[in-house]
């Protein structure tokens, strides 16, 4: 049973190994379009201050702050980028994009929106 349970871990982690270089080039492509369609109200910094955002009657949010986008789901963030902020009760100057976006092109944005809140790892500590 123990050699078992070692070869799936095994096998997931080389899973894990194959997929890794997709998925950093899926964030590329999702930052690019992040930059094109988010960037003018979210800001290039992603704190809501691109230069849409002074002409808005409420602030875009800041994708930032990873307490308060820790309570928002992954299914709620596609909804918002697919159909707009009244969706989630959220501004209704937040369009949506489901006429230009395809719903793969929704989740790579999704994931990119999650890397600003990604929790780094602990170091391990070096005892010698």
């Amino acid at each position: 049973m123990a050699i078992t349970a070692a070869s799936l871990m095994i096998a997931g982690a080389l899973i894990l190994l194959a997929i890794a270089p997709c998925m950093a080039q899926d964030l590329v492509v999702a930052k690019g379009k992040f930059d094109s369609l988010c960037v003018k109200c979210h800001g290039a910094s992603a704190k809501g201050d691109g230069p849409a955002a002074v002409t808005l009657v409420t602030k875009p949010g800041d994708l930032t702050d990873c307490a308060k986008m820790h309570e928002v789901t992954d299914d709620t963030i596609f909804q918002v980028i697919k159909e707009g902020g009244p969706v989630a009760a959220l501004d209704p100057a937040m369009e949506g994009f489901s006429e230009g976006l395809s719903d793969n092109d929704i989740k790579g944005l999704v994931a990119y929106i999650r890397s600003f809140c990604e929790r780094p790892q602990p170091v391990a500590a070096n005892h010698q």
